[in-house]
């Protein structure tokens, strides 16, 4: 979803005094804060959150490897009795299986997009993800003005100033091999006079990601029709020959499989663990609430929360998009709603034509979920969203008469069925995206016989050695997840907000979201950036901004009350623990050393399962191949210096060789799933229709309705390009300045 628009804003002009005192408090108390750290300096760490620096561990064997938290996916899944759903589930739904076809068809209807083109698998049909190489660049609309103040307030209040100038290709035009990668000189930017880092000496700051609407103004949905209705407007950015073509996204899609392990979701982990029904933010949207008909009492409005369901977080951004789904401009707060969409879906037309489920594609008659609601020969389901829904959640969420009065452009009045349709959607669709386990590799089938296999031997089990030693990938890619960003690690005892070595001293983090070095700080400050109300999506920053009293917070922080006192990985002591409780009160001081946030430019560690399938790589789209993911690691990154105050200390010249090199790739290779590379159950899917280009409004692009079975012809990687292919290396070593 675009967040330029507003990203930046301040819950309160307050928050600026506050800084000011905390500024010349730091100053003041800087040499307070030199004695208390060399009173309590950690041991050095080799990566996020570590102790002492780790010995070189060989791996021969599954347990050798579970040693060190790996595992096969399938076994902890089993172990877990299951993936991670919210507890509260069947408070809403009645029939989980009846809302996983309601998930899927929802999550592959074009019809939902106001141009009856754009569905979410538009950019989520390959391994869950999206290759397509035509009109896919952003300008890099995110990012903000140099303006870092401390180490706690870091670049909150920087402000957006958008580029919108596309240094790789125009748009419309194709991307190429040769394109690759972005960067391709370390540390090689320059300071614009209004304050932004810009690239120089043949870099880009573009970002490859995948394109949506056209612009348009929502002038309002049309019950009974595939289009909305929209007055096109001129595009200042993506347009040729005085012609609009389609926005693209400002990250690039990251995959939906397996994201029912993540903690949060997005790259900046903005979609929230705790559902709302409404919106992505949980309890930071002090607004949201849905509509239940209680006995006695009629329509009440009520607040949600459901736990374990960032999934149904996520699924809330995207329909609602003026970018990715949707018709709208945000600068004349022009937007279209969840309740409208749901009226487009179940409403009927004055003639009394309704929208049939996937209408406009054909449903393979054995597909795993749709199969026996297919209408075979036509197109569609044989039968409606309102039949859906109701089969699939309790009544008291839709069996009211009365209608609820919400006016907007082109409605003014919803049956509760309507108004709560953003709680059906996020819960079906996240129901369904939890079926999206990929836990059959080559590496799951090694780890749960200790023999090797066609996809795993003894090329794959040396970069094993390496991906767990030299390679550091472990660091951040860890347990049987592959993620630190898991709901597994986030509920593991250590919290969420957690201290972490940095290259000079420590800080405070979120667990999983980690500065690399891909691109400057300034340019997408990912888990450093605000949500809806202009408060920090971090939760390290939400706690530490309330301890100090920069910025009280109007919602509960996740993680502040499972801060760790003492923190065992570094052996040190993170507040004064008054109570000895062994967590930060919110009323204990954290010490000096630790008012620091590691947030900036920090992003969320993806799963590595289907890799293969998945590129272009990064938050940026920045690399084409698994070989250059390696080489940017070996390297040290791209920007070590310029983001040095907020860089993972694990980021650091590897040293490693060609062969090895090689070796890692196999491994990578090793997590690639036959069932999604040739798209069996669960991951078939129905027909799908794609714009081929920035002007296409039809679909040119046709991918087959595939059933159960799956499909002979297997999914290709980006630009059919060899995993092993280098490419372009940019020369030399990024060493971060001491």
């Amino acid at each position: 979803m675009d967040r330029s628009a507003g990203v930046n804003s301040t819950p309160s002009s307050s928050l600026f005094f506050r800084i000011l005192r905390h500024t010349r408090i730091v100053l003041i108390g800087a040499g307070c804060a030199a004695m208390c750290w060399a009173a309590n300096t950690p041991a050095q760490n080799n990566g996020p959150g570590g102790g002492s620096p780790t010995a070189i561990t060989t791996i021969r064997t599954p347990q050798q490897a579970r040693a060190l938290g790996l595992d096969s996916l399938r076994r902890a899944v089993r172990n877990d009795k299951g993936v991670p759903l919210p507890r509260q589930l069947d408070e809403f739904v009645k029939n989980r299986k009846v809302a996983v076809q309601l998930g899927k068809a929802l999550f592959w209807d074009m019809q939902l997009g106001s141009d009856g083109l754009m569905a979410c698998a538009s950019c989520h049909y390959h391994a869950g993800a999206d290759v397509r190489t035509k009109n896919q660049f952003n300008p890099d609309r995110l990012t903000v003005v140099d303006d870092r103040i401390d180490d706690v307030i870091g670049y909150y209040l920087a402000p957006i100033n958008a580029d919108l100038n596309f240094e790789t290709r125009q748009p419309n035009e194709k991307i190429t091999r040769e394109d690759f990668p972005l960067i391709k000189s370390i540390e090689q930017y320059y300071r614009a006079p209004d304050g932004r880092v810009l690239p120089g000496n043949n870099n880009s700051n573009d970002i490859i990601s995948s394109m949506g609407t056209l612009f348009t103004f929502f002038d309002g949905v049309r019950p009974g029709s595939v289009f909305d209705a929209g007055t096109l407007l001129p595009d200042p950015t993506w347009h040729v020959g005085g012609r609009n073509v389609r926005r693209v996204e400002p990250r690039n899609a990251p995959s939906v499989i397996n994201a029912v392990f993540n903690f949060t979701n997005f790259w900046d982990g903005r979609a929230n663990p705790h559902f709302n029904g409404k919106s992505a933010f949980g309890a930071q949207d002090l607004r949201a609430r849905v509509y239940v008909n209680r006995a006695g009492q009629g329509l009440v409005q009520e607040i949600v929360a459901l736990d374990n369901a960032s999934l149904a977080s996520q699924a809330m951004d995207a329909p609602v998009s003026f970018v990715e789904m949707s018709y709208g401009s945000p600068a004349h707060g022009n937007a279209r709603s969840l309740a409208e969409i749901g009226v487009k879906l179940l409403r009927r037309s004055p003639e009394g034509k309704r929208l049939v489920p996937l209408g406009l594609q054909r449903v393979h008659r054995l597909d795993s979920v749709l199969g026996p609601l297919s209408n075979v020969t036509a197109h569609g389901l044989k039968t409606s969203y309102e039949s859906l829904i109701k089969r699939a959640f309790h009544e008291r969420y839709w069996n009211s008469p009365d209608m609820i009065a919400l006016p907007t452009p082109s409605v003014d009045s919803f049956t509760q069925m309507e108004a709560n349709f953003g709680l059906f959607f996020g819960l079906a669709v996240a129901l369904y995206e939890s079926t999206l386990v990929s836990d059959l590799t080559p590496f799951d089938l090694w780890m749960e016989t200790g023999l090797f296999n066609y996809g795993f031997g003894k090329q794959e089990l040396a970069g094993l050695n390496l991906f767990v030693n030299e390679g550091k990938c472990i660091d951040c890619h860890a347990g049987p997840e592959l993620t630190k960003a898991s709901v597994r690690e986030a509920q593991s005892g250590k919290g969420v907000i957690r201290a972490m070595a940095m290259g000079q001293g420590v800080a405070l983090y979120d667990v999983g979201f980690y500065n690399i070095g891909v691109t400057p700080a300034t340019d997408d400050l990912g888990r450093g950036g605000n949500d809806l109300n202009g408060y920090p999506l971090a939760y390290s920053r939400q706690a530490l901004f309330e301890r100090l009293e920069l910025l009280p917070m109007t919602f509960p922080i996740i993680g502040n009350d499972q801060l760790l006192a003492t923190d065992e990985d570094l052996g040190s002591d993170v507040c004064q623990d008054a109570n000895n409780n062994g967590v930060c009160e919110p009323s204990e001081p954290i010490l000096p050393a630790f008012q620091r946030i590691a947030v900036d430019g920090a992003f969320k560690t993806p799963g590595l399962r289907n890799v293969e399938l998945t590129g272009p790589y990064f938050h940026n789209g920045g690399v084409a191949t698994l070989r250059q993911v390696v080489q940017f690691y070996n390297r040290g990154g791209n920007f070590c210096r310029l983001n040095g105050r907020e860089l993972d200390k694990s980021i650091v010249p590897l040293g490693l060789s060609a062969a090895q090199e090689q070796q890692l790739v196999a491994f990578m290779l090793s997590l690639t799933d036959a069932r999604v590379k040739h798209r069996m159950a669960p991951f078939d899917h129905p027909e799908l229709r794609l714009a081929e280009d920035g002007f296409d409004t039809d679909g040119r692009i046709q991918i087959e309705a595939v059933g159960a079975f799956g499909s002979w012809q297997p999914l290709q990687t980006f630009l059919d390009l060899d995993p092993n292919d280098a490419i372009f290396t940019p020369i030399g070593e990024c060493t971060p300045a001491q």
